[in-house]
C-alpha cells in the first residue's frame, strides 16, 4: 500500500513536465512608438542689389527661386534657395558640371561656408558666361548666379560686383 501512495505523489510530479501548455504566452511590449518627423524649416530670405535695369521675371520665379532679367536681355539673376545633400550636387544642379570640372572657391562669409565658381555654356543665342556664389547653412544652400551674354564682355563686371557684394541671408522674422 505505501508503494501505492509513493507512486500516487511521484506520479503527478512526473507527469507535469509532460503536459502542453494551454495558456498561450502573449509577448507584449510596453515601449512607446515614436514616431519620428523631420521638421523643415523654411529657408531663410535672401538679399541683394537688384539693378534698376533688372525686372522680375513673374512666371520664371517661385517662392524659393527668383529670377530678374536685364531689359535688353543682356544679362540674368537668379536667387534659389536649394535643398541637397552636398556642395557637389548644388553644381552640377546649377552648372551641368561635376565639382571636378569647375575650379570652386571656399571661403567663409560671417560663420556659413561660401562656395564660388563660374562657368561657360552655350545656346542658340551665342555664349554665357555665369558666376555663383553659393552659401550654406546647414539646411539649405543658397545660390545666387549672375549670367551675362558672352558677347557684352566685361561691360556687366561692375554691376555683377555690385550684386555679389550685397548678398546675404537673413531670417524673417514675419513680426
Amino acid at each position: 500500500m505505501l508503494k501505492k501512495w509513493i507512486w500516487a505523489l511521484l506520479l503527478p510530479v512526473f507527469l507535469t513536465g509532460c503536459q502542453a501548455e494551454t495558456v498561450p504566452q502573449w509577448e507584449t511590449v510596453d515601449d512607446e512608438l515614436v514616431e519620428v518627423i523631420e521638421v523643415i524649416q523654411e529657408p531663410y530670405a535672401m538679399t541683394f542689389g537688384i539693378p534698376d535695369d533688372a525686372v522680375l521675371e513673374v512666371f520664371a520665379s517661385s517662392d524659393t527661386r527668383k529670377v530678374y532679367l536685364q531689359e535688353n536681355g543682356d544679362y540674368e539673376i537668379t536667387s534659389e534657395a536649394l535643398r541637397a545633400d552636398s556642395i557637389a550636387d548644388v553644381v552640377q544642379e546649377l552648372t551641368g558640371f561635376s565639382m571636378e570640372d569647375l575650379t570652386v572657391m571656399q571661403t567663409l562669409r560671417g560663420s556659413l561656408p561660401e562656395y564660388q565658381f563660374a562657368w561657360t555654356s552655350n545656346t542658340g543665342s551665342g555664349g554665357i558666361v555665369s558666376r555663383a556664389t553659393v552659401l550654406d547653412d546647414g539646411g539649405y544652400f543658397y545660390a545666387l548666379v549672375f549670367s551675362v551674354q558672352e558677347s557684352c564682355g566685361d561691360q556687366y563686371q561692375d554691376c555683377a560686383q555690385s550684386v555679389f557684394s550685397s548678398f546675404g541671408i537673413y531670417a524673417d522674422e514675419q513680426f
